[in-house]
C-alpha cells in the first residue's frame, strides 16, 4: 500500500531505474502524469505498456489536480505508480500530490532519476553556478507576462548561469472554444529555440524602453553581447547542443534573403487569405525552421552568466556554432 511516485528520465521507456521497474510491476494501478513534459519517443504510451506488462492512464492536469482523492484511496489498498517525465519532484504539481498523500496518512516512496536539471551538466557549465530556472510561458496578442525576466537579471548580478524552460501546451483549448462552450482541445505546441530566444529579447527591450532612465542602462539581454546555450533533445540519440550569441543561435533558423522574398512573394499572392490565416501560414514556416535547426522538440536554453569560468568556456566551445562564443566570452564576459 504505497503511492510511488517515479521518475521516467529523459528519452524513452528505457530510461527507467532498475528499482522504479519493480515498482511498476507491483502496482495495481499506473498512472502517467502527461502535461508537464513529455517522452520523446511515438507511440511511447503503448512502448510502456509493453515494457510494464499492463495498462498506463494518462493522467492529464485536471486527473492529477482534481482527482487526486481517488488516487490516493486507491493507494491506501494496494501499490500505485505515479510516473512523471524527467525526475518527480520539479514540478510542484506533485508535491501537492505528495502534500495530499501524507495528510491522508498513504506512504509514499519517491524514485529519482535524470531530468533537464542534471542534463545542463552536458553544455559544459557547471551545475554549481546555476541559479533560478524560469520558464516561459507562450504570448498572445493580449497576454504577455515576463516577470521571469527579473529572475534572470537577478541570476545574472550574481554572475549565475539561468536555465530557461520553454512552455508546453497539452490538451488546451482556445479562447473562441471556451468563450463558446465547446470542449475540444488544440494540438500540442511546445516552444522551440527561436520563439523562446525571440521572446526573451522582447522582454528585455520592453523592460528597458519603460525603465527610469534607459539612456544610462543597456538592455539585460542582447542579441549580441548575451552568451546562450541550446539543449535539445537531451538523452536522446539526436540530441543537439549549441552555443553562442542569442542572435547567433537565433539565426541558425532564420530564412535566407531569398526565402524570405519567396515566402513575402507567396503571401501577397493569395489575396483571398485572412491575415489570421496568414500569420498560421507563417508560424508553420518558422517551426518547420526551427526543427530542421535544432530538431523536434524538447528545447531548453541556458543563459550564462558573468562568472564564466574558463573550463566552461572551452568545454562549451565544442558545441560553437560562429565565433560569438570565443568572442563575447573575452571581450565582454572578461573570460580570457
Amino acid at each position: 500500500m504505497t503511492l510511488f511516485v517515479i521518475g521516467l528520465g529523459l528519452c524513452d521507456e528505457k530510461d527507467i531505474t532498475l528499482r522504479a521497474l519493480e515498482a511498476v510491476k507491483s502496482s495495481t494501478r499506473v498512472y502517467l502524469e502527461a502535461y508537464t513534459s513529455i517522452l520523446m519517443v511515438e507511440d511511447y504510451q503503448e512502448r510502456l505498456e509493453k515494457l510494464y506488462g499492463q495498462p498506463v492512464i494518462l493522467a492529464h492536469r485536471e486527473v492529477v489536480e482534481l482527482e487526486s482523492d481517488d488516487i490516493l484511496s486507491l493507494a491506501a489498498t494496494s501499490n500505485v505508480s505515479f510516473l512523471v517525465v524527467g525526475d518527480p519532484l520539479s514540478a510542484t504539481t506533485h508535491t501537492d500530490l505528495i502534500l495530499r498523500a501524507h495528510a491522508a496518512k498513504v506512504p509514499v516512496r519517491i524514485i529519482h532519476n535524470a531530468s533537464i536539471m542534471t542534463a545542463i551538466a552536458s553544455s559544459g557549465l557547471q551545475a554549481y553556478n546555476f541559479g533560478q530556472t524560469v520558464s516561459v510561458p507562450f504570448w498572445t496578442e493580449e497576454w504577455k507576462p515576463d516577470s521571469w525576466l527579473e529572475r534572470i537579471q537577478e541570476n545574472l548580478d550574481r554572475g549565475n548561469h539561468t536555465l530557461v524552460l520553454g512552455d508546453i501546451k497539452v490538451r488546451e483549448q482556445s479562447q473562441e472554444d471556451m468563450a463558446r462552450g465547446v470542449l475540444r482541445y488544440q494540438p500540442p505546441r511546445y516552444m522551440l529555440i527561436p520563439q523562446l530566444v525571440t521572446q526573451l529579447l522582447a522582454a528585455s527591450v520592453h523592460h528597458h524602453q519603460n525603465s527610469p532612465d534607459p539612456s544610462s542602462t543597456k538592455p539585460i539581454l542582447s542579441a549580441d553581447e548575451t552568451l546562450a546555450v541550446a539543449l535539445c533533445r537531451m538523452g536522446a540519440d539526436d540530441e543537439y547542443i549549441a552555443s553562442g550569441t542569442l542572435g547567433e543561435l537565433l539565426a541558425l533558423a532564420s530564412p535566407s534573403v531569398d526565402e524570405a522574398a519567396k515566402e513575402e512573394a507567396e503571401d501577397d499572392a493569395d489575396e483571398m487569405a485572412s491575415e489570421a490565416e496568414l500569420d498560421k501560414r507563417r508560424a508553420a514556416r518558422a517551426e518547420k525552421r526551427a526543427v530542421k535547426a535544432f530538431g523536434p522538440p524538447l528545447h531548453s536554453l541556458v543563459i550564462v552568466g558573468k562568472r564564466l569560468h574558463e573550463l566552461e568556456r572551452e568545454y562549451a566551445a565544442l558545441w560553437k556554432v560562429g565565433d560569438g562564443w570565443q568572442r563575447v566570452a573575452r571581450e565582454v564576459y572578461g573570460c580570457r
